[in-house]
């Protein structure tokens, strides 16, 4: 793992009320370069300070493996700024794989992204480029697609 951490952001605009049903919001993704995840960057409440408890995942998609698991809270302001949210070590992603983001929210509702990117190409800082492909996570989904939804930001380093 090498360079300074990074962000992908899937999204090109922000609307609010996304509300939360105990099933997990799901994206899935490949790369064409292996990367190391660290965490998602997630929406928070529309009606100002709270704190939400997070389930986070990162999925084999073809198997079902899960290779990442974290549960944890975060603190939010009101504001549409992403807040981050880690897993416990870094998270090795392997080129041309399927991986299934998953994020289950206990709170109240939310922002949300629209206007979403199945293709984004990012310089990577240890040189190089990247490309994320995303796709719809189907199964038990709480509504988030390649259009919108939450999961607007995967943090990774190259």
């Amino acid at each position: 793992m090498t360079g300074k951490e990074q962000i992908v952001h899937r999204f090109q605009h922000i609307e609010s009320r996304w509300g939360y049903s105990g099933t997990s919001d799901r994206i899935r993704f490949s790369v064409d370069r292996r990367i190391f995840v660290v965490g998602f960057g997630l929406y928070g409440c529309i009606h100002g300070p709270t704190e939400y408890d997070v389930q986070m995942q990162l999925v084999r998609t073809a198997n079902g493996k899960v290779i990442a698991c974290n549960r944890t809270s975060f603190a939010c302001d009101g504001s549409t700024f992403t807040s981050r949210v880690m897993f416990k070590e870094p998270v090795e992603i392997m080129p041309n794989i399927s991986y299934t983001a998953c994020a289950t929210l206990k709170g109240p509702d939310s922002h949300y992204g629209t206007k979403g990117l199945r293709s984004v190409t990012l310089d990577c800082s240890s040189g190089g480029k990247v490309t994320f492909q995303f796709s719809y996570a189907s199964g038990n989904n709480n509504g988030t697609s390649v259009e919108d939804g939450q999961i607007p930001e995967i943090l990774f380093y190259s």
